[in-house]
């Protein structure tokens, strides 16, 4: 959610300064981040917690597989897809993926 509000506040001060294709291009880079994380939650997190350490091992691989693989698909559709500037789309990219590492130590609290 973090990511997200980032990725909102980041597009509305570059709707303002830049005009609308770059805000919305950064907007694209940290949602793909976002759905990237959701995704790998969802795998790892969203099931039984009570499983064998093999089968937990199994879903942090195939968790981790699919969150690059939204991850890389969602970037290349907004910057060759949709045509979005790849400046934009990989400063929102890596503005959300910071936000993420540095607000991870709160949440191992």
């Amino acid at each position: 959610m973090v990511q997200a509000a980032v990725g909102l506040t980041g597009a509305g001060v570059l709707a303002v300064a830049a005009g609308g294709l770059p805000a919305v291009a950064f907007l694209a880079g940290a949602a793909v981040i976002a759905a990237g994380f959701a995704m790998f939650g969802w795998r790892t997190a969203g099931r039984s917690p009570v499983a064998p350490a093999g089968r937990m091992f199994a879903r942090l691989l195939v968790g981790t597989s699919l969150k690059w693989l939204v991850i890389g698909a969602g970037l290349v559709l907004a910057m060759h897809g949709a045509g979005l500037p790849a400046e934009f789309v990989l400063g929102g990219a890596l503005t959300a993926f910071l936000v993420s590492m540095i607000g991870l130590p709160w949440l191992l609290r």
